[in-house]
């Protein structure tokens, strides 16, 4: 007997196996898509195909039933899933076949359920060889549904009950059946579906409550003897010993007037609560314009150091008139920083106390807005602000001319 020529060639025995595994692989596939119309190819631990196989075996009813081949079970499992990848171009599992073409994975399934689609596309694929799909009918679900359908029933008939009685007692509209507000869109017996819920509705004036309106609202605000107050348009214009503000209040929908001489009065009729809110708004601002012009304000801010001293350098310009404030060494950088103080207000070093600045103004908002600048321009970045605190802090608030 003598000894073939390749016997002792791994590499011709390795693709002889191959050749003889591919052969087994597709005599077996074609074993198994004779068994049924519609193939779920998938894996025991795989959680797509488990939810694929729950909406194929549970959901529906189909005729001849699905044929389930688990491959991490199967022996020839890896070349049979090869053979997959070649035949349908889909590796994944789970893959789901019907009469050898391939529909998806368990993604693909899913959204077809959803779009009502899948059992058409089963039926449209499957042709003479799937006879029959329909879906489970589940008597505990449809119970729950039916006892809902009557509830809501009830709750409509007495929501009906309710503003037939109004109608009739107060006699606004007529009390014609057609009138009432029957419970419209609802099905107890439809079959919901994913991500999709049907919405009830009752007629126009139940969904669609009606909100509270304020007849009338009020604010007063008394004007001191030095002080005259100009509105026009819902510009307000104040005039004092310290100066003159103008304050642009043409957004806010309300209404000045002057009951007394020495007392503006701001009103809003039919107002809703975010509209009667505004009154004590518009009130407080008029109050800090007459502030301003009679006593000003001051911020006070502190330098705040642990190692680099910081050095702050004011000028003034003399073309625009506003002052321009140097920030230099901060944290040890070199950058030096550099804000413009708002309109308006003034910016100095305190002549009794050390590191600290003095702003001045008589507009609550330039002065406060010009500190906030300074301060929002020293924040520590990129380090624990529990242990750098450097920077310029407000340290105290109050008026230039002091009671």
């Amino acid at each position: 007997m003598t000894v073939p020529k390749d016997r002792n060639n791994p590499d011709r025995q390795d693709q002889a196996s191959g050749t003889d595994e591919h052969m087994e692989a597709k005599t077996e596939l074609n074993s198994i898509l004779k068994r049924s119309p519609i193939i779920i190819f998938s894996k025991s631990y795989c959680p797509h195909s488990a939810r694929a196989k729950s909406i194929l075996l549970d959901k529906y009813s189909i005729i001849p039933a699905p044929y389930v081949v688990e491959l991490d079970q199967q022996p020839l499992g890896q070349p049979l899933q090869a053979l997959l990848a070649d035949n349908t171009g889909r590796r994944t599992v789970p893959n789901v076949l019907v009469t050898g073409r391939s529909i998806g994975g368990g993604d693909d399934v899913i959204a077809l359920d959803e779009k009502d689609e899948l059992a058409s596309t089963l039926k449209n694929l499957g042709g003479q060889w799937v006879q029959d799909i329909s879906l489970y009918i589940h008597f505990e679900a449809l119970a729950q549904r039916y006892l809902l359908g009557e509830a809501l029933r009830a709750a409509s008939m007495r929501v009906d009950e309710i503003f037939l009685k109004r109608r009739t007692t107060r006699d606004f509209h007529s009390t014609e059946e057609s009138d009432r507000l029957p419970l419209r869109n609802f099905d107890p017996f439809e079959r919901p579906t994913a991500r999709r819920h049907r919405q009830f509705s009752l007629g126009h004036s139940t969904a669609h409550a009606v909100k509270m309106r304020y007849i009338h609202s009020e604010e007063r605000l008394p004007i001191p003897e030095n002080v005259k107050v100009h509105i026009r348009s819902r510009v307000v214009t104040v005039e004092g010993p310290r100066g003159k503000l103008v304050k642009d209040l043409s957004h806010i929908a309300v209404t000045f007037g002057r009951p007394e001489k020495d007392v503006i009065s701001i009103e809003l009729h039919h107002g809703a609560r975010k509209g009667v809110a505004t009154l004590r708004t518009v009130r407080t601002l008029i109050n800090n314009l007459i502030i301003g012009v009679t006593k000003g304000f001051k911020y006070k801010m502190r330098y705040v150091y642990a190692h680099f001293p910081i050095n702050v350098n004011i000028e003034k310009n003399a073309e625009t008139g506003l002052y321009d404030v140097e920030i230099r060494n901060f944290l040890g950088e070199k950058y030096v920083r550099r804000i413009t103080a708002q309109p308006g207000v003034e910016v100095i070093t305190s002549p009794n106390v050390k590191d600290e600045l003095q702003l001045s103004g008589n507009s609550l908002e330039g002065v406060s807005q010009s500190a906030a600048d300074i301060q929002q321009i020293c924040r520590v970045r990129n380090k624990d602000i529990r242990k750098f605190l450097d920077g310029l802090y407000v340290s105290e608030k109050g008026n230039i001319v002091e009671e």
